[in-house]
């Protein structure tokens, strides 16, 4: 969950995932009481996650995604009213405040394109990479969209490891890097401090931000 300028948007809302604090998506609806967007980068089933079924809770929520794969969802969630489908390209104004930008993702879907995205406020531009290996033209979201905080999965295996993020890190250049995507399966298992030591070594000006699940960070 990300919260900017006043709105929280959910990226991917796996809620109930094997390392999730939350033991049902009822446990995070009283907790969390309202969200604005939701956010899904591709049809995989744990990043569809529990969209379908936020989407019927939370009744004031929008969906954001790649326009086949948003209107399916929609319309199992009995929402197409409240669908915002788009596509990989410029920006898509989400609020006076608000605004995404849905970027290129190389992974696999069977509904549309994978995509990562970019969301932009006063407060500076998050980029959500999604599942993705490693391309080059992250440097190009870089220079677009001057990243602040960029999430970037590590586990390797069905995205970037260790060794691809800190070559991202390195085209991207942001603030502060999260990593995600890791340890949930055995497949995905790494030493996420791996990362955090290659930035260092590498002298690149990023601090590498490793939270634990359910844990928040205030930027």
């Amino acid at each position: 969950m990300i919260e900017l300028s006043g709105h929280k948007v959910l990226v991917d809302p796996w809620i109930t995932n094997p390392l999730s604090p939350y033991k049902s998506v009822e446990d995070f609806v009283n907790e969390v009481k309202s969200v604005d967007f939701i956010v899904v980068t591709h049809d995989h089933g744990d990043h569809v996650g529990d969209a379908i079924d936020l989407m019927r809770r939370f009744k004031g929520a929008m969906l954001v995604g790649v326009y086949e794969l948003a209107n399916e969802l929609g319309s199992k969630a009995g929402a197409l009213d409240r669908v915002i489908g788009a596509n990989v390209g410029g920006p898509i104004r989400l609020s006076r405040d608000l605004t995404a930008v849905l970027t290129p993702a190389h992974h696999s879907s069977t509904i549309g394109d994978p995509v990562g995205v970019v969301l932009i406020s006063r407060e500076g531009a998050i980029y959500h990479a999604g599942d993705t290996g490693l391309f080059s033209e992250m440097s190009l979201i870089a220079e677009l969209y001057d990243v602040k905080v960029a999430l970037l999965p590590v586990g390797g295996h069905f995205t970037m490891g260790v060794r691809e993020a800190l070559k991202a890190v390195e085209l991207i250049k942001p603030k502060y890097v999260i990593p995600i995507h890791y340890n949930t399966f055995d497949l995905i298992k790494v030493d996420v401090q791996e990362l955090v030591e290659g930035v260092r070594l590498a002298k690149i000006p990023t601090n590498v931000i490793v939270l634990k699940p359910g844990e928040s960070l205030n930027l």
